[in-house]
């Protein structure tokens, strides 16, 4: 079969031609968040930048900041915003209040120019947990583009402290005692500020004071951050007395505060028995 070289020249032209290039939309908002997790009461960073696409300039260039589907606004506060090209820092404001932040530049952007800004958020104490879309725009008086996802953010409100309690009896000493260790291990997912645990001690016992505790019939432990999967311990300790030879020294751990809010209670207390049969004969567990 022979080959006709200008029929096949034509058809191969004819779908070069017809084909449609994949062109993708250029970018014109961009933004980084520093960290992407995060807890009530921390501060993070959203670096964006936004590109003047266009020959033309654009006149009164702002840098606006969003999040959807909860409004920026309601669970963060504006700490500051810098850049090069800013001129100062506000909110954005909707019709019934702010709903996001903005960087106002200076001077105009250029045709092709881009700007960045960083903003230091800090989200506030009551706020609650969840996924968050952030979201930016280029925004000024001859253009603007819809606000556009660029990050998320995560907010946490949670660590779960499951507490521990080990009894160690101490005989060969002046005055024998039972050392008493409390453990505090940050279940997560967030980072736990502060944790305070209470012990209980049979009718009639008293505590001394240790590393964390305090001492009396109620002792109270102390515990500061403790970063998820990570553990602390106090300790306490009583003394063995004669009164007591017989009996059980009944010697418990629960917690009684911590921040933030502690999603198990299942695992807030613990507690051990030690039976003390003489001064020198104490067994605990």
């Amino acid at each position: 079969m022979r080959i006709r070289p200008v029929l096949f020249v034509c058809t191969v032209l004819a779908a070069l031609c017809t084909a449609t290039p994949a062109y993708a939309d250029p970018v014109e908002v961009e933004a980084v968040v520093s960290p992407a997790e995060v807890q009530p009461g921390d501060t993070f960073t959203v670096t964006e930048t936004v590109h003047n696409v266009h020959q033309f300039s654009i006149l009164n260039p702002t840098l606006r900041l969003f999040s959807t589907p909860t409004t920026l606004t309601e669970y963060t506060e504006l700490v500051s915003c810098t850049g090069p090209g800013v001129a100062s820092c506000a909110t954005v404001d909707g019709p019934t209040g702010p709903t996001g932040y903005q960087a106002i530049l200076a001077g105009a952007m250029s045709g092709f120019e881009s700007q960045t800004a960083t903003f230091t958020l800090r989200v506030k104490p009551g706020a609650q947990g969840a996924v968050h879309t952030v979201q930016g725009q280029l925004f000024g008086r001859n253009y603007a583009i819809f606000p556009a996802n660029v990050a998320t953010l995560t907010v946490i409100d949670r660590a779960d402290p499951a507490v521990a309690v080990t009894a160690t009896p101490r005989t060969g000493l002046l005055v024998p005692k039972i050392d008493v260790v409390v453990r505090v291990t940050n279940n997560g997912p967030g980072r736990m500020r502060s944790a305070e645990v209470k012990g209980g001690l049979t009718q009639g016992l008293t505590a001394n004071a240790g590393s964390g505790c305090t001492g009396g019939a109620a002792p109270v432990c102390a515990f500061g951050e403790l970063a998820p999967g990570a553990s602390a311990t106090a300790s306490f300790s009583v003394p063995i007395g004669l009164l007591h030879i017989g009996l059980p020294y009944q010697l418990s751990a629960t917690k009684t505060a911590s921040s933030p809010n502690d999603p198990d209670s299942a695992n807030n207390s613990a507690a051990t028995t030690c039976r003390v049969l003489s001064v020198l004969l104490v067994n605990c567990g």
